[in-house]
């Protein structure tokens, strides 16, 4: 269950507020209460009361929205206040006084990674290279933003082998580690029956270079690294790995280069967590302790599962095909999401791809299929039969003739959409 807004939104207000101004402000309001309460005619007292506002006036300006919500801090108290995020029965992430973006290492660029992006993929794993590949990433707490991209559900490898499942979820989040707060990454890679589970922590920053360098927490940048860099609209990721301990110095693993798709699409959950907040999302003290490397092979043991992430949901979607369209075993289907149209009436806006959030290439036979982890907002769903086999969606493949195909997913929530490709493309 997600934190109240109201709470969390007076929680977060007072953030920067000095001990001595909370209690300078208690003190007053209580002594204009206590004015009011002794003496039945107010008027004369009318300049004393003005005089005791105005004092007020600069903690209220830091406070922000916090003024409509004194009685909260009349009654409740500062110091037993508590707002925490809640899922599958673990408390997530909790405010921790001590902490302030000043002291939180690596904050800048929780708000830099935000967005849509996409971009051409160059990579020495089996995987292979690609011209582009789309993320969403978004807040889903106060101090963590996350993608959580799908790319195929049903490939080959150059050995002809089936790649039940290729996904790459990425979250960056807020945690306590050798005493100090950082910004940590997670990422989850699977891949031809495959999985590998990552954590890195940051340990290099120049921020006006807008250059971020995460590495392993326990074995630093000799096992992995992952290098970020950004210029205006623009990013480059570049991975670097010691190929599980077989080469060294590491190697670079891929690179991906992107520009940024937009980010109206993250507004909503910025709003909504009043985004990036210092709050500590997960406590990694001793989560590493006595392993040589941060890395996890199975979701066991894994300290931050995907599962027990907060915010996003799932979605749905029943596939059918008009049985008067000709398919065959090798034709394969495309789904995806936007958050913008990408149709102009009936007119197709080929720039608009930049605003795919999840997409999947799947068996021309499922008839169901779950986009698991997906934030919460309004989506435009299309789904594409590639006929021919070369992922281009021209004439004579098929799609859905239904191009305003709206739904909107809540906090937390799930919801079902039905998609029916019945449409030759001329």
């Amino acid at each position: 269950m997600e934190c109240p807004p109201a709470v969390g939104r007076y929680r977060e207000a007072t953030i920067g507020i000095t001990r001595t101004d909370r209690k300078i402000l208690i003190n007053t309001l209580f002594g204009i209460m206590s004015i009011f309460f002794i003496f039945p005619n107010k008027s004369f007292i009318f300049v004393d009361i003005y005089s005791l506002f105005k004092k007020m006036t600069i903690m209220i300006k830091k406070m922000k929205s916090v003024f409509l919500l004194l009685p909260l801090i009349l009654f409740t108290g500062w110091h037993n206040t508590e707002c925490s995020a809640i899922r599958n029965g673990e408390k997530i992430h909790q405010y921790d006084p001590k902490i302030d973006s000043t002291n939180v290492i690596g904050f800048g660029f929780l708000s830099r990674i935000v967005g849509l992006w996409n971009g051409p993929v160059f990579s020495s794993t089996p995987a292979g290279s690609f011209d582009n590949w789309y993320v969403d990433f978004r807040p889903v707490a106060y101090g963590q933003v996350s993608e959580y991209s799908t790319y195929s559900f049903r490939a080959f490898n150059k050995k002809g082998e089936a790649d039940e499942k290729t996904l790459n979820y990425i979250s960056f989040f807020i945690v306590k580690h050798d005493n100090k707060f950082k910004v940590a990454m997670r990422t989850e890679g699977s891949a031809y029956n495959k999985k590998c589970i990552t954590y890195e922590v940051i340990d290099t920053i120049r921020e006006p270079e807008g250059y971020y360098k995460f590495s392993d927490f326990q074995s630093g940048d000799k096992r992995a690294y992952t290098e970020f860099t950004f210029k205006n609209d623009s990013l480059i990721m570049e991975v670097y790995t010691s190929k599980f301990n077989k080469v060294h110095p590491v190697q670079l693993h891929s690179k991906w280069t992107a520009k940024c798709g937009g980010r109206q699409a993250a507004s909503e959950a910025i709003s909504y967590f009043n985004f990036p907040r210092p709050v500590m999302v997960k406590d990694f003290t001793d989560v590493f302790k006595d392993m040589p490397e941060s890395i996890f092979f199975t979701d066991e043991n894994d300290p931050y599962s995907c599962i027990t992430q907060p915010y996003v949901g799932n979605v749905t979607i029943n596939i059918s095909i008009d049985k008067t369209l000709k398919i065959n075993d090798s034709c394969e289907l495309f789904l995806l999401l936007t958050t913008e149209s990408l149709f102009d009436g009936l007119m197709y806006k080929k720039e608009n791809l930049k605003y795919i959030s999840r997409y999947g290439y799947l068996p021309v036979n499922i008839k169901t299929f779950t986009f698991n982890y997906i934030h919460p907002g309004k989506y435009y769903l299309y789904l594409y039969c590639d006929v021919n086999n070369d992922r281009k969606y021209l004439s004579g493949d098929y799609m859905c003739s239904d191009v305003n195909n709206i739904f909107t997913l809540i906090p937390n929530g799930n919801t079902t959409v039905d998609s029916k490709v019945d449409f030759v493309i001329p």
